[in-house]
């Protein structure tokens, strides 16, 4: 029997929390190893796979405030500075020891602009270390009556912070939160925690998306070029073999990255590095999505005299304008993910004005065009159709080639 593939995602939980309003305030994020809405795991991996997910998700940079579970090493060790201080609120655990240590890496996130949430607060946690450095504190209604609960809001009583009730189920419970003086509320009166799903990148996929960003820069940084290859050596020998190759018909063998740059030319380079890096993408050598990611590229190139635009930019956009569909990633990820110029962020994500201009007339062409009785996207190209059969003859041939 064929096992199963694995899943090629990676998984968070988020719970809303509300506002007195019943607006949206921020989220918990929630480690999830699957589809399966529960925690399961290690602790100390759960953190550490949050953090690394809340880094790349598109969800974690759409909200002001993302409340994340930190173990004591990810405080101490410093770990959760890698997220954004503006954004996110780090959560002390409520079985975490205040000890001298963690104290003194609570004092360093403050001072790097890291707001701080005490977890399950309750009348005899061990953390009074702790209580002038909080912003948060978060009152488990499940596991507090309501007497140790006016003991907590004692405790607080001095201090400037920020009560949220959690684990609140019913509008009942949140009147009596309000009552009591929480200004924040999370839990199943709203909503249960609903799972997001982000197509996994894997190390190497995400050297060739900054590999394109960097050959999309006009001029190309030559040496930011090489040591992106260099971190990917399968990359960098079939790149070396391609320029070996009869295509191009050097009488020395190219034995450098330097030297295959030198040797075609800026130009050249790009396009060649472009290839070499689709055909890894597409898994099987020149598939389908490779060879209209080739076709597209060609083709927006092809019009830079006619639009004004710059023929680098052109082709890259058509180059990453199939990267979604290889990668199994919506574009809006993908682009956060790398940097590149806004004008061909813009194309990439539908605009049809400058460079998006090209991509719209190849969309058109390879959708019928005029066979299928289409509107013309484009009244000042009317002759597109020649520019587009010559883009697929070129296209062709440099596949042929690599």
């Amino acid at each position: 029997m064929v096992p199963p593939k694995p899943d090629q995602h990676r998984f968070l939980g988020r719970q809303a929390i509300l506002d007195q309003k019943m607006d949206l305030y921020g989220y918990e994020l929630l480690f999830r190893a699957g589809r399966v809405n529960a925690f399961c795991g290690d602790p100390e991996d759960a953190t550490n796979q949050t953090i690394d997910c809340c880094l790349s998700m598109i969800a974690c940079s759409s909200y002001k405030r993302l409340f994340v579970n930190c173990t004591r090493n990810a405080l101490v060790n410093m770990s959760v500075k890698l997220l954004p201080s503006r954004t996110v609120v780090l959560e002390i655990l409520e079985d975490t020891p205040a000890d001298a240590e963690l104290v003194r890496a609570c004092k360093e996130l403050k001072r790097c602009g890291f707001r701080l949430a005490l977890d399950d607060f309750s009348p005899h946690d061990p953390k009074a270390e702790l209580l002038e450095l909080a912003d948060y504190v978060k009152i488990d209604f499940r596991a507090l009556g309501p007497e140790a609960r006016r003991e907590v809001y004692g405790i607080f009583r001095s201090k400037k912070v920020t009560f949220l009730a959690e684990k609140v189920e019913t509008l009942a419970d949140v009147h009596i939160a309000q009552a009591e003086g929480n200004t924040l509320f999370q839990g199943y009166f709203h909503s249960r925690p609903e799972i997001i799903a982000e197509a996994h990148i894997s190390p190497s996929q995400s050297v060739y998306l900054q590999l394109f960003a960097t050959l999309a820069e006009c001029p190309m940084d030559e040496r930011k070029v090489e040591r992106l290859l260099l971190m990917e050596p399968s990359l960098c020998y079939r790149l070396l073999r391609v320029a070996n190759s009869a295509a191009y018909g050097f009488r020395h063998r190219i034995s450098t990255i330097q030297e295959a740059l030198h040797a075609v030319g800026q130009d050249a380079f790009r396009k060649l590095v472009s290839l070499v890096i689709t055909s890894k993408l597409s898994h099987s050598g020149v598939d389908m999505d490779s060879q209209q990611a080739v076709e597209r590229a060609c083709f927006c190139e092809s019009l830079a005299p006619v639009l004004r635009e710059n023929p680098a930019e052109l082709y890259m956009v058509g180059m990453l304008s199939m990267m979604d569909r290889m990668l199994k990633i919506p574009m809006k990820q993908l682009l956060s993910l790398i940097s590149v110029d806004s004008e061909i962020q813009q194309a990439l994500l539908g605009s049809v004005k400058g460079l998006g201009r090209a991509l719209e007339l190849c969309r058109y062409h390879e959708h019928g065009g005029d066979t299928q009785g289409l509107t013309h996207p484009d009244a000042f190209i009317h002759d597109s159709t020649a520019y587009y059969f010559e883009a697929l003859l070129k296209a062709g041939s440099t596949l042929h080639q690599a």
